[in-house]
């Protein structure tokens, strides 16, 4: 049932969160309170991509604590599953960030530590997905993979409390209180698009790798 009302429902909250972000009421205003340029819209989906990659990655950390405990080959599937599609979305932050960065800074790419750290995490998970490919051997991939997606899970709150452990150029809009009002419930429903998004796609590639499983259980009977 969820299967068939997730993507509608994703769909329907998706094209919303678009209308409202390219309204006028979603401008972003500076400390002078002027409006901020265009490239303010790039934030409504910056921070929802980023808690994506977020939440994909402690995913990937329960899932991996759960295959070391139960040896349950579903959870090595939802682990695998949900590190690609974390993977997708961080270099997605990687994108949006640098775009942002352009018109702000006048260059595409500084080494700031929140910057750095992001992509720190993009290479740890993109390391955890050639591990899970250099290993043949089903058993000890999911065990090597386990052990790795818990240690990499230490990049997340690194990514996270970049801003405030070190001094940054990155911006602190949320946290920082500089928005306010219409913006915050355009934020708030980009959040709930892409991490409905997310499920959706989590839910799809899960069911691809069962079926993949069975098929190759299949060839082994044969």
């Amino acid at each position: 049932m969820i299967k068939k009302v997730l993507p509608r429902i994703t769909l329907v909250t998706m094209v919303i969160a678009i209308y409202m972000i390219f309204s006028p009421a979603s401008a972003i205003y500076g400390p002078a309170g002027e409006v901020l340029g265009a490239s303010f819209r790039i934030f409504y989906f910056h921070v929802p991509l980023a808690w994506v990659s977020y939440l994909a990655f402690f995913i990937v950390f329960v899932s991996s604590v759960s295959y070391l405990r139960t040896k349950e080959q579903r959870w090595d599937v939802f682990a695998s599953s949900s590190a690609e599609i974390g993977v997708i979305f961080c270099g997605l932050v990687l994108i949006t960030g640098p775009i942002w960065a352009k018109s702000v800074w006048g260059v595409y790419w500084l080494w700031d530590p929140q910057l750095t750290c992001a992509l720190i995490l993009w290479l740890l998970y993109a390391a955890y997905l050639m591990v899970r490919s250099s290993v043949q051997e089903p058993e000890r991939k999911a065990r090597l993979a386990a052990v790795y997606g818990i240690i990499a899970f230490i990049g997340v709150p690194l990514s996270h409390f970049s801003v405030r452990i070190w001094a940054t150029l990155h911006p602190a809009v949320v946290r920082g209180g500089q928005i306010g009002g219409y913006p915050v419930y355009v934020l708030l429903i980009n959040i709930l698009a892409f991490t409905l998004l997310y499920a959706y796609l989590f839910l799809t590639k899960v069911s691809i790798e069962e079926m993949s499983e069975e098929i190759q259980h299949l060839k082994r009977q044969v």
